[in-house]
């Protein structure tokens, strides 16, 4: 491996772990003002334990880096693009699953809550192998297999280390 590729692998591995920390840190805020300032309203709430809603933030992270890394190893260009639109996607069904209690009651939260972050949670893992198997490999530069897939863990570790060390500073609960 050359000195270029080296490079490109160890920028690739870095600019990772920086983003999923600075990511994980911002859900951890999200949380801690949704708990404080949140809306609330006659028989539901996001302040207190409703910040928990916060969390679902990070399946759609997930699938957003994910795909990203895996087109940024197939040698894709427009990788970032890709991976926000997954990210995208991951928010779209966030959004649904936090408004369904406020904008369509209780019962119809109870029907389709569930199945949306079945659907959020499976997302995660769905988009990335739709950008294996679905999108076509690109011509640019590639990152190694080892780093993109050590680039894939460190995705996952990053985002759940942001996001405990400012849960500790600025806990959600308190």
């Amino acid at each position: 491996m050359g000195k270029l590729a080296r490079a490109m692998n160890a920028r690739t591995i870095g600019s990772t772990v920086a983003v999923a920390l600075a990511a994980g840190a911002c859900v951890s805020v999200f949380a801690f003002l949704l708990a404080r300032y949140g809306p609330a309203g006659d028989s539901w709430s996001f302040r207190g334990n409703g910040a928990l809603a916060a969390y679902t933030l990070v399946p759609a992270l997930v699938a957003g880096g994910w795909t990203a890394l895996v087109l940024r190893y197939r040698g894709r260009d427009d990788w970032l693009r890709w991976g926000l639109g997954a990210l995208a996607v991951g928010l779209v069904l966030d959004v649904l699953d936090a408004a369904l209690l406020p904008v369509a009651g209780t019962s119809i939260d109870m029907a389709l809550g569930g199945p949306l972050l079945i659907a959020l949670a499976l997302w995660a893992f769905v988009a990335p192998v739709l950008a294996w198997t679905a999108v076509k490999a690109g011509s640019s530069g590639r990152t190694a297999a080892g780093a993109s897939s050590a680039a894939a863990v460190l995705w996952l570790i990053g985002i759940i280390v942001g996001l405990v060390l400012v849960g500790f500073v600025i806990p959600a609960g308190s």
